[in-house]
This record gives structure tokens, sequence and C-alpha cells, in this order.
């Protein structure tokens, strides 16, 4: 049938609509794809009594964009009469290169299948479209049957384009950070999640998740959000890492840790030293220790930056006094480490280990003490000082008089 032949039916049906058993035309009404996967535009019509189908007839038509019209893709033939092609149209054009035209095959006498399968679905595919068959009998005429399937094109959340976060390497405790992540959160639209990642923590912990849901557009898969958080971090979170992830419904089967997502580098946070300990090696019960013997004191303290060896503000300090109203003194020690060699009775007192840091100009320090007590073995008695409180004690269990002296 020519081109002529074909405009006659056309026109004709538009008149020539008399009662009577007429053909039917039906497709699904919605259709999912996802962007690079492929979908097929299926078409089932069915032949009425006495009603035929010709060649070029069975059309897939695209709706025209701001429009309310279709403008054909490609025609069919029914089985055996003929072959398929695609029309010279702007939609035809967009679809020919990923589109193809599988042979109408019969199911039954009088119910046939059309399809046109898209491979490689892109964002612009998606759109309504129209199954348009003409059927003609003796009786009735041209009968043009229309049925409309509208595809939606889905597309996943893309890896974050970039974060912007400030200096890392100069947070301070306590300190309001401003961290934003920018991203495509796919279509449809899904959220942007702010995780926290500390070394000591075996899985990240979610923070916040953006709540902003763009408005969907047809033919639009590409929805850029830009999610910001404003946390206050600790000395907990020195060394953390940061990291802002995408999800929206195509990646809900996927586990949290392999969605696309990008992260900061390692957050570096001063905070003034704290925590101080002592460790004593050997470590003797009530920390008496015979003369001669020795002992190493070693203090830690937490901080960043840490204490160090030579180092004028950050560092550690011992120092020394026998009983409270006597001198301090300072001693020398090895990054924390006071080494005690030969103890004398005269060692016995307070030791006194103050660790210091400092950043952006402030500093810092905190002490902790430990008492020694030197005894000599032949001498059970001890210093002086030492005995007087216990004799004073049992003086006191004799006599009132004592408490009254005292």
């Amino acid at each position: 049938m020519d081109f002529f032949q074909r405009v006659f039916y056309i026109l004709l049906s538009t008149w020539c609509l008399k009662g009577g058993d007429s053909g039917t035309v039906q497709t699904p009404a919605l259709l999912n794809a996802t962007i690079g996967s492929s979908v097929d535009l299926t078409c089932e019509y069915t032949v009425g009594p006495g009603e035929s189908v010709y060649s070029g007839f069975i059309v897939w038509q695209a709706k025209k964009l701001g429009s309310a019209d279709y403008e054909n893709i490609a025609t069919f033939s029914p089985p055996g009469e003929g072959s398929n092609s695609f029309t010279t149209t702007e939609s035809a054009m967009i679809l020919k290169d990923r589109a193809e035209l599988l042979d109408v095959t019969s199911n039954g006498s009088d119910t046939f299948r059309v399809v046109m399968k898209v491979r490689e679905v892109q964002c612009l595919d998606e759109k309504e479209y129209q199954c348009s068959v003409t059927f003609t009998s003796s009786s009735t005429g041209p009968q043009i049957k229309n049925a409309v399937t509208s595809l939606t094109v889905q597309g996943p959340a893309q890896q974050p384009y970039n974060i912007l976060a400030p200096n890392l390497s100069n947070i301070e405790e306590n300190m309001k950070i401003n961290l934003s992540c920018t991203a495509n959160v796919g279509k449809p639209p899904g959220k942007i999640k702010w995780w926290r990642y500390r070394d000591q923590v075996n899985a990240p912990l979610l923070i916040r998740e953006s709540s902003e849901i763009p408005a969907v557009q047809p033919g639009v898969c590409v929805y850029n959000v830009t999610f910001s958080i404003q946390p206050v971090v600790t000395k907990d979170d020195d060394q953390s890492v940061w990291r802002c992830s995408v999800d929206n419904e195509l990646l809900t089967g996927s586990p949290d840790q392999n969605k696309p997502k990008l992260e900061t580098a390692r957050i570096n946070v001063f905070y003034k030293v704290v925590d101080p300990k002592v460790a004593k090696h050997p470590d003797i019960s009530n920390s008496q220790y015979s003369v001669g013997s020795s002992v190493n004191l070693t203090c830690v303290a937490q901080g960043n930056p840490i204490p160090s060896t030579n180092n004028d503000i950050n560092k550690y300090k011992w120092t020394f006094q026998t009983i409270p109203s006597h001198n301090v003194t300072e001693l020398s020690s090895n990054n924390g480490v006071l080494s005690l060699n030969n103890l004398q009775e005269t060692d016995t007192g307070t030791y006194t280990c103050t660790a210091f840091n400092g950043f952006n100009g402030k500093t810092f320090n905190i002490s902790i003490t430990d008492e020694l007590y030197i005894a000599n073995p032949t001498n059970h008695a001890g210093p002086v000082y030492l005995w007087i409180p216990q004799l004073c004690i049992t003086v006191l269990l004799m006599s009132t008089f004592c408490v009254l002296v005292l």
C-alpha cells in the first residue's frame, strides 16, 4: 500500500466510523526504566470479525515536547506482509540508533504483538508513547484505535561532586565546623547523609540526613542537592573522618558502606592536656621502696599536641618535695619517664608530674602526684616525720590527755 492510500484511509476514518465490532489496542499504562537499561514498548492489537490491518498502519508514536500531538517513530507490518521501518521525525532520530523494531508476532489467529525494544535508555526517553493501529472492514471502513504508555526513567544517585570543609588541620575542641556536600541525588530524588567515623568505632555513625526533596520534572534525571551540617567537634573527633553519602530508591538494596560517597581528610582537633596517669615500675604495694633500690615513674597524659621531649611548650615536668613545707625541686626526666636509682631515705616525699601543651597562642597544663617512701631495712622506724604520727595515734588511744595536747 503506497503513501497516498495510507493517507486516504486515515482521512476516511474521520467520517467513516460506523457501528459494529472493531479491533482493540492495548499497551501497559506505565513503564519504568533505569538509565542505561533496556525497555520493551509492547503493543497488542486484536482484529475483529471481518477486519484487517494493512502494512504500515501499525505505528509507534511519541508525544511532542510541550504539545498534545504525537509524531510517528516507526511503522510495522503484520506477519508476512512487509518490513518494519523508522520514520524521519525528530522522535525517531532520537531512538533510531538505540532501538530495534521486532517482527510482529501472532498470538492465536486474531491477536498480534508489536514490540519496539529501546536499549541504553536515556533520560530524554521519558515521555508518553502511543500505539496506533488502523483497522478496516467492508462494513465500517477505516477505524483508528490508540493506546498510550507512559515511560518513566529513573536514575541512581551519583558520587558527590565535592566536599567543602574548613582548614581541617587547625580545629580546636568545642569548635563548630561547617561541612558542605553537593551531589546528584538521582531520580526519584534521594537524600544526602553525613556520617562520622572514628578509628575506635567499628562503623560510621549517621549524624544527619537531608530533608530537601527536589520537585520532579519530566525528562530530567539529574537533581543536584547541597546539604551542610555544623557539628561541634570534641577531642574524641581528633583524626576522625566525615563521610558524605547519597541514597535513593534504586540503591535501597545496597549496604550503606557501598553507596556513593566522598570523605574528608582526617580532622586534626587540638585539645588541652587531660587525664594524666603515673605508672611505677616496679610497682610495690604502699609505694615503700628499700634504700638502694630503683624505680621508674612514667607519666602519660592525653592531649593534642601531645607532650614531648625537648619542647618548650608541649612537655612533661617532674618536681619533688620532701614535705609540704620544703622547697620544690625540678627533676630531669625523659619524655615523662623519671628514673630514680640508688634510692635513699631522703628521696621519700611527693613526686609531681605536670603535663603541658599549647596551640594557637594558648597554653595548658595539668598535674598528678605520687608518694614514695624509702625505708632502710635496718631501721624499721624509718624517718622521724613518718613515725611521729604513728606515735601520736598510739598515745591518743592510751590517753585522752594526748588529744587535748594535740
